[in-house]
């Protein structure tokens, strides 16, 4: 599998992964471009939520010449590979956590970040004929054992403030809904929703292409000349292009060496993903969840499921550290175990083999959230989005694409400071299997 911090580039060519998403997903998709201009006002490299959605406000706000290049298919990244979990939230840090950090006015201003981010996402639902498969019922944050009760129903305690629609759910009313010994309590989260990502791409990419944006598939970035007069030259697959800005949006996929103003300041993480065959009648009451909910628990190494429109339960946790070890049985027989832990009534199905497994890369930022920023003079970007980002990404893009264009950000954390880079950066896979060594024991 394709390694950011090993490989130049991720492509071209490569098919899509063998997930769920691509394997029973049809949807209608946009004409690509078999040729890579020559110019343009702006280059988006990355044709994930948050490249297609700058595209789709370049070129409709500011009628901007936009040329998306992407390694491989469109979303062939992380946008298609998630699991379909749209939560108001980005990053690692709770509405708390920015109150100590940056005050009540600043945590208010970014619970209503958010809700632009829905509101982002609700248009591209409208605009998907088959309404991205929504299914709606909200988000469920499980204590996964009894010590974090307390913790869990503190941070319910302050949610009351800015997402006063929460209820908090003690022991019977989550077994009343999720039947597992891994399940103490739990805040229910109404505004949250699942969708089918690939829909929500193709989505974002038929409007992108609408507005004017031309959209090149197997185009990875080569080389990438920046010339005496600040134009960018982009040495693709497909040839080359000239442009006087650039937008990086490969966010989890970004190569080692893109960009040295970017290098060094993420650190690509795989999450894996598991989907079952669907469940009989028994299984599905045996567990518990309904198709309507979203279910993650309180573990720092989540774990997260949700039963899909077919029956089928995806559940998904973290993966491998290295790229070459992404299909590596011992990664799919770990998750399985901690399904059956999860859901014992499993037992005997987490002895099967999925119907679909598969992995992809999400970018962790090393202080918990991301930044939109221009890291060098016209080059912009936006990244670190901790596995957190099918709702803000919607926002995201309209946000470079803003500041790309010189509009002024709104005065938040994510576009206030460059992402910071990490201590040791060629230590980075080191520090990773130390932490969740530690994490492992808990």
């Amino acid at each position: 599998m394709y390694d950011p911090l090993h490989d130049k580039n991720p492509g071209p060519n490569q098919p899509y992964p063998a997930s769920y998403w691509h394997a029973h997903t049809q949807t209608a998709w946009p004409a690509c471009s078999e040729t890579l201009p020559a110019e343009a006002d702006i280059v988006i490299i990355g044709a994930g939520y948050t490249g297609l959605n700058a595209a789709l406000e370049l070129a409709e706000r500011y009628q901007q010449r936009v040329v998306v290049v992407e390694a491989n298919q469109l979303g062939w990244g992380c946008s298609t590979r998630n699991a379909g979990f749209a939560m108001p939230g980005t990053g690692r840090l709770g509405y708390v956590a920015w109150k100590k950090r940056r005050g009540e006015a600043v945590a208010q201003a970014i619970q209503n970040e958010y809700q632009l981010a829905f509101k982002r996402l609700e248009r591209h639902l409208q605009a998907c004929p088959e309404q991205l498969q929504v299914q709606r019922g909200g988000y469920l944050k499980i204590a996964h054992k009894a010590s974090a009760i307390n913790e869990l129903e503190q941070q319910y305690q302050a949610l009351c403030q800015y997402e006063p629609s929460t209820k908090w759910l003690d022991y019977d009313a989550i077994q009343a809904r999720v039947r597992s010994p891994q399940a103490f309590a739990a805040i229910h989260f109404p505004q949250s929703f699942g969708v089918n990502p690939l829909l929500l791409l193709a989505s974002v990419a038929r409007q992108a292409s609408q507005a004017g944006a031309t959209l090149v598939e197997h185009a990875p970035v080569e080389q990438w000349h920046t010339q005496s007069d600040g134009s960018h030259h982009l040495l693709t697959a497909k040839g080359t292009i000239r442009a006087q800005k650039v937008i990086v949006a490969t966010n989890g996929y970004t190569p080692n060496h893109l960009h040295p103003a970017i290098h060094g300041r993420s650190l690509p993480v795989l999450s894996s993903v598991l989907v079952t065959r669907p469940l009989t009648a028994k299984e599905r009451t045996a567990i518990g969840v309904e198709p309507h909910e979203l279910v993650m628990d309180t573990r720092t190494l989540k774990y997260y499921f949700r039963l899909l429109p077919d029956g089928r339960l995806l559940f998904g946790g973290r993966g491998a550290i290295r790229g070459k070890d992404a299909h590596k049985e011992r990664y799919q027989r770990n998750l399985l175990r901690a399904m059956a832990d999860t859901f014992p009534a499993l037992q005997q199905l987490s002895q099967e083999k999925p119907e679909y497994s598969w992995s992809g890369w999400v970018s962790v930022a090393l202080d918990d959230y991301p930044r939109i920023y221009s890291p060098a003079k016209n080059v912009f970007t936006s990244m670190g989005y901790c596995g957190a980002g099918v709702t803000f990404t919607q926002l995201a893009g309209q946000r470079v694409a803003e500041l790309a264009m010189g509009e002024k950000l709104p005065p938040l954390p994510f576009y206030e400071s460059p992402l910071p880079k990490f201590p040791l950066p060629r230590l980075r896979r080191l520090g990773q299997w130390l932490y969740y060594q530690i994490q492992s024991r808990y």
